[in-house]
């Protein structure tokens, strides 16, 4: 019977809302060059390289080329590979190879000759990451000025010439300080570095959040929790052997350079949380064992590690009162709004983690009931329909750059305090803030990667926006895999360190969220905090209407994390 770990992530809001330096697992081979040390690591941390040991620095074989390149696109666009059949080579059956030439990127040396154990020129590997390029659909148009750049151009064969004029186009392979050098041999390290450029502009996404906005429906409203998603893979990571493969591959695709310090940030980020009152912010972390199904145990040390760290809590179930138990937890930490996670066919896991957040906040400044009206919401698909619009004129922190508008709603963490004659006594001030940013654009823009590098102005706006409630559940297994966790899903994963026997592998992860937001934010207000300037009337406000599809993101201001994001663009 196969042994698994289901990893449940949840999460609730109430009314509104590096890379290691040096690579790992090659033994005494060779050092890397300097400039190639971070391509690799990242190759190795996304699983491009694939158990790939040789020495960085020797020249690369047309097979072992054509292996990295098959792992690079198979991770970065999730090819349908065509069926094998037949092979078209008389030397070689590697299946990357002959996919790889079913594609039409690579080709034979002569009829049915592939000669996997050449060296491959630089020529050649030009041609080859010039047709990925292409098959990616990335060719740029050669510009003229670039063209006969190289002292040795007249050495290029004719059928490169192209390849190599476009490739320094785009930034991915350049020349030598000889010129190009087409017929000496491309080096291992410079095969990795070059694939890699093309991965990260086949995959632009910088931000762990962005990588997973970016394989949300398109057809639907939606919202994710990337505070909740990570810390409950980080769970599963603190479970995995140590620079392991498993946890190299999970820590990669979360943005956490390091582990240790990510669980000391986590430790202080959840205890800040609860200190919260005007906002709350809860996250609660569960770990179970349902002993129907095993007779292993969580180890010791991960046991005492989840609940320092995480302050995780540890129980058992049988199929029995697993439904009863597991569902009863998770409706009471996100205050009844998510009941259930899992349904009478989900009692057959072995271990699960469980993760959940809670939100709740008032608008700093609130929409005012009566000025909420119906108004014309257009979708996606351009469908007029008439809903609930709030409507507030305020000063607000706002930015437009590149068609992309972004207005700034914060949520109060603070208020004033006053003594029985209604003296003011102080605040009671935390060390962070909570808002929601509105993000609208015609155009496709990455949210957090343009959260981060907005500048904001304080302008007098005059806002319309909807009420918008959003319910949304689904399984990450792909989309995490799309971005780089494969090990965790495969009988071989190396979770040992989480049990006190035996190991076990990921099957299934799956996420909840509702979201509902309204005029005052969560519940009625108790203090609202305006501030004005000066005493000369407000200039004329500047309209800003989300009256079509629009992305939300409530963001931690202080720390940067990323609680909640979505996308509101059909009216429901």
């Amino acid at each position: 019977m196969k042994k698994l770990i289901s990893l449940m992530l949840i999460l609730a809001v109430l009314p509104c809302i590096s890379y290691a330096d040096t690579p790992i697992g090659h033994g005494d081979l060779a050092a890397p060059s300097e400039w190639a040390r971070s391509d690799i690591a990242e190759a190795d941390a996304i699983g491009m390289l694939d158990y790939f040991k040789v020495p960085w620095t020797i020249p690369i074989t047309r097979e072992q080329f054509c292996n990295l390149a098959y792992n690079m696109l198979d991770v970065s666009m999730n090819i349908n590979w065509k069926k094998i059949s037949p092979n078209p080579f008389d030397d070689t059956d590697n299946e990357k190879v002959i996919s790889l030439y079913l594609e039409d990127i690579i080709e034979g040396k002569e009829n049915k000759t592939f000669a996997p154990d050449d060296e491959l020129t630089r020529e050649e590997a030009a041609v080859i990451l010039y047709r990925i390029a292409e098959y990616a659909k990335l060719k740029p148009e050669t510009s003229e000025s670039i063209l006969l750049m190289y002292a040795d151009d007249e050495e290029i064969s004719d059928w490169a010439k192209d390849a190599v004029y476009n490739l320094y186009d785009m930034n991915i392979m350049n020349g030598t300080e000889k010129g190009f050098e087409p017929q000496s041999p491309y080096t291992v390290e410079q095969s990795i570095a070059t694939l890699m450029r093309l991965y990260r502009i086949i995959n632009p996404f910088s931000s762990f959040e962005d990588k997973i906005n970016a394989q949300m429906p398109s057809d639907k409203n939606y919202m994710f929790s990337p505070l909740s998603i990570q810390m409950a893979l980080a769970m599963a990571a603190n479970g995995a052997a140590a620079s392991s493969d498993t946890q190299k591959e999970i820590l990669s695709a979360l943005d956490i350079n390091d582990l240790k310090t990510y669980n000391e940030n986590t430790k202080n980020l959840i205890e800040k949380y609860s200190a919260s009152d005007l906002l709350q912010l809860n996250v609660s972390n569960s770990i179970w064992i349902n002993t129907d199904n095993t007779n292993q145990k969580f180890s010791q040390e991960y046991e005492s590690l989840v609940k320092d760290v995480f302050g995780a809590t540890s129980d058992t179930v049988t199929k029995d009162n697993a439904l009863e138990k597991i569902n009863g937890w998770v409706s009471e930490k996100t205050k009844d709004k998510i009941p259930t996670i899992i349904g009478e066919d989900g009692t057959n896991f072995w271990a699960m983690l469980i993760n959940a957040v809670y939100f709740k906040g008032r608008w700093q400044n609130e929409f005012n009931k009566n000025a909420t009206s119906k108004d014309t919401f257009t979708d996606r698909n351009g469908k007029e329909s008439q809903i609930d619009f709030m409507h507030k004129t305020f000063y607000a922190h706002y930015s437009d750059n590149n068609g992309i508008q972004i207005i700034e709603l914060p949520y109060l963490t603070c208020e004033n305090k006053y003594d029985e004659n209604g003296e003011y006594v102080g605040t009671n001030k935390l060390d962070f803030s909570v808002s929601m940013y509105l993000m609208m654009s015609d155009n496709d823009f990455n949210p957090v990667d343009t959260l981060n590098n907005a500048e904001f102005s304080n302008e007098y706006i005059d806002l319309s926006m909807p009420k918008f409630n959003i319910e949304y559940n689904t399984q990450l297994n792909d989309i995490l895999k799309n971005i780089g966790i494969n090990r965790a899903f495969e009988m071989n994963a190396e979770f040992g360190n989480m049990f006190d026997s035996g190991n076990m592998w990921l099957t299934d992860v799956i996420h909840k969220t509702y979201i509902n937001v309204d005029e005052e934010g969560t519940e009625a207000a108790a203090v609202t905090a305006v501030g004005m300037g000066g005493s000369s009337l407000p200039p004329e406000p500047l309209k800003v209407d989300f009256n079509k599809p629009f992305t939300f993101v409530i963001r931690d201001n202080t720390s940067g994390n990323i609680l909640f994001m979505g996308e509101y663009a059909f009216a429901d």
